[in-house]
């Protein structure tokens, strides 16, 4: 990536954090709203295939050199995990551009999603290793009706496909079954829990 590269995504990033208050603190919302844009503007901005997306020293020098501004309005100093590339899935940018890569044309069912819904899904790899999975899981925790408990559903459907997985290959499922596998465990679930 040569210099000028580097300076328009220092300048986007930028830009786009001065939109939700940077470099005075921000609330809880806005800082989600943040990283909802910042995954389309990490992801525009690189180009990577998802082997390069796994490169961590890539990420922690975005982090560490390139927005180190951003990262400290964003999650201040205290966890290195969102510094340092060692969990993909808990790092500044690496869990925005993999957000915006699971969701692409499905912005509307990210938009829709918590951080601790998102945790849930992209941080438990037999799960968030595929895509397909993780949006038609999210797709149907966010068709729940409005006095669902989200939290205890997703985390409750969560362990419940991660056993299902022990003996089912997903992939070898069409996009239509993975669709109904994930709107029945989410059935299940509300089912038990209203019981």
């Amino acid at each position: 990536m040569s210099a000028k590269r580097v300076r328009e995504l220092i300048d986007a990033v930028s830009t786009l954090a001065g939109e939700y208050g940077f470099p005075e603190a921000a609330g809880n919302d806005a800082r989600i709203s943040f990283d909802r844009d910042a995954a389309k503007v990490i992801r525009g901005q690189l180009d990577l295939s998802w082997a390069e997306a796994g490169n961590r020293d890539l990420w922690s020098f975005l982090s560490l050199v390139a927005l180190p501004h951003v990262t400290m309005w964003r999650f201040g100093p205290g966890n290195k995990e969102r510094w340092i590339a060692t969990d993909l899935t808990r790092h500044t940018w690496a869990r925005l551009w993999w957000q915006a890569v699971v969701f692409a044309g499905h912005d509307h069912i990210l938009a829709a999603l918590s951080e601790s819904d998102l945790n849930q899904l992209l941080e438990r790899r037999s799960i968030g290793g595929d895509p397909r999975l993780v949006r038609e899981m999210a797709r149907a925790v966010t068709e729940l009706g409005a006095n669902a408990p989200r939290r205890a559903v997703i985390r409750d459907i969560t362990a419940r496909l991660r056993r299902y997985l022990a003996f089912l290959d997903i992939r070898a499922l069409s996009d239509q079954q993975v669709r109904d596998l994930c709107r029945a465990l989410t059935n299940e679930t509300v089912t038990r829990l209203d019981r």
